[in-house]
């Protein structure tokens, strides 16, 4: 699990703080693709963040006060952090508000500065449907739960196929109707609202470990999952390409690759393919792990904050546009946060905004 959120929160610190050339359009080069082809893997990021909480939560016993109580603290802590992170970076990106502007900004989440915390508000979603979830996920009949996670499939990543056939037929009849998605299920979709998606990632973590803990699942080899996954990456590079010629803008293939199955494929196979992982070989690798592993909270709040400091910097650098050089930007925006997170728990009154 711990390998799985060190993955997860490298993802996520790359994807928002990079200077690679992805235009396709602009400059549609070999090394452009590669750039886009490698930011989409970021798409993977959030999706292994739901499913270790559903590997987690599903498989083990709860307590509902306590739940409830962890559910509070999820809000209280997205809107402490939402003031915080706009406040901070007033100087750091020279930012400017009023009163009334700055509660406006709070209240719609402001882009580029703290529309990161949409997580946390789906997460909270989510732990608010957990006690049903976990109902029928621990009932021996299996069937409702069959039906609840097929149904949440069909309406999020089935309806999100048939946007993408459509699409895709669309590029190739050079028409565009549809731009991005379509509720093909109209007012039937019950799931047609919040990020629905994560339902579906959530119970698939949970049902994945619990096969993978008890020797019930023949996972295939690490050179065919890796196979599958760079499959599934290749074919979201293509779509990518499509539905930015199509709309004449370059299409983000992380956020809006969320809900694919390419990105569902290629996130099963992250979290399978960590699962053959063995603790121990090298302890100062595990330890490593568990630190970044326990911390990735204080990370995902920190990181908006340390990679807007630090981009302006990075970008002065001859080489910041350079794949690998981006690689380890990302994984030097991890550090710094960590480092941050660590000094700032070691305060009395401060630890409490790292602590659920």
């Amino acid at each position: 699990m711990d390998l799985i959120k060190v993955v997860a929160i490298y993802l996520v610190c790359f994807y928002h703080f990079n200077d690679l050339p992805t235009d396709v359009l602009a400059n549609p080069s070999f090394f452009t693709y590669l750039n886009y082809a490698v930011k989409g893997m970021a798409s993977a990021g959030v999706p292994l963040f739901f499913m270790v909480n559903g590997a987690l939560m599903l498989n083990r016993s709860y307590n509902l006060r306590k739940h409830i109580h962890k559910i509070i603290m999820i809000c209280i802590l997205t809107v402490v952090w939402g003031i915080l992170t706009l406040a901070i970076l007033i100087p750091i990106n020279g930012d400017s508000y009023t009163p009334v502007q700055f509660a406006k900004a709070l209240i719609e989440w402001k882009m580029f500065r703290i529309n990161h915390l949409w997580f946390l508000q789906t997460l909270v979603c989510l732990y608010i449907l957990f006690p049903l979830i976990k109902e029928i996920y621990d009932k021996d009949d299996k069937g409702p739960l069959y039906f609840f996670f097929g149904t949440a499939f069909l309406l999020t990543f089935g309806n999100v196929l048939l946007s993408n056939i459509a699409n895709t037929a669309e590029w190739v009849m050079k028409v565009n109707y549809l731009e991005k998605n379509y509720n093909f299920f109209n007012k039937f979709n019950v799931f047609n609202g919040f990020y629905a998606f994560s339902i579906v990632y959530f119970i698939l973590g949970g049902w994945l470990q619990a096969k993978l803990q008890d020797n019930r699942f023949r996972r295939p080899g690490s050179p065919v999952l890796t196979g599958i996954i760079l499959t599934a990456l290749i074919v979201l590079l293509g779509y990518g390409i499509i539905m930015s010629q199509s709309n004449g803008e370059v299409f983000d293939t992380v956020f809006d690759g969320y809900d694919t199955l390419m990105t569902l494929i290629v996130t099963a196979g992250l979290f399978i393919l960590s699962s053959r992982y063995k603790q121990g070989k090298s302890p100062r690798l595990s330890k490593g792990m568990e630190v970044i592993g326990s911390n990735t909270l204080g990370i995902y709040f920190i990181h908006v904050i340390v990679g807007w400091f630090t981009l302006p910097y990075y970008k002065l650098l001859p080489f910041s546009t350079n794949l690998l050089a981006n690689l380890i930007y990302g994984a030097a925006v991890l550090i710094l946060s960590l480092g941050v997170v660590l000094l700032l728990k070691k305060i009395p009154v401060v630890k409490l905004l790292f602590r659920l």
